[in-house]
């Protein structure tokens, strides 16, 4: 007999926040008015010079949830990442064309060997809305 897989809380954290998404409404349900949302979305370390990735992508309203979360690029971060759904909901409210911005990880990057330090990751975004 196997013994379960122990879950880290870096796992821990991912699985509370896909519940938290996936129960939350289609962004076509909740914002109405929006027909196209565009993300240009660009990583960086937390001195926000050394770029770690980047992704553009188009978002399909009728299945994306409008919980608009992005995982942190650090990989031992834990409790962080960024929420982009305040951000797109007073975009939509404004009826803005474009929305831009950084935000801070708030998580904790945590390695075996060391004591936890903040991770403040550094994420840019644009965000390029079009209404019917």
């Amino acid at each position: 007999m196997r013994t379960p897989r122990k879950i880290s809380p870096r796992i821990a954290y991912r699985l509370k926040q896909r519940d938290r998404i996936q129960n939350s409404p289609p962004i076509a349900k909740k914002f109405p008015g929006l027909s196209t949302l565009t993300l240009n979305l660009t990583f960086y370390n937390p001195d926000g010079i050394t770029r770690h990735g980047e992704m553009k992508c188009k978002v399909n309203l009728e299945h994306s949830r409008s919980i608009l979360f992005v995982p942190c690029s650090g990989g031992e971060c834990v409790g962080g990442d960024f929420d982009l759904s305040e951000v797109l909901a007073e975009a939509v409210a404004e009826r803005r064309k474009v929305a831009l911005g950084e935000i801070r990880c708030q998580g904790a990057r945590k390695r075996p060997d060391r004591e936890s330090v903040p991770c403040h990751a550094l994420l840019r975004y644009k965000l390029t809305l079009a209404y019917d």
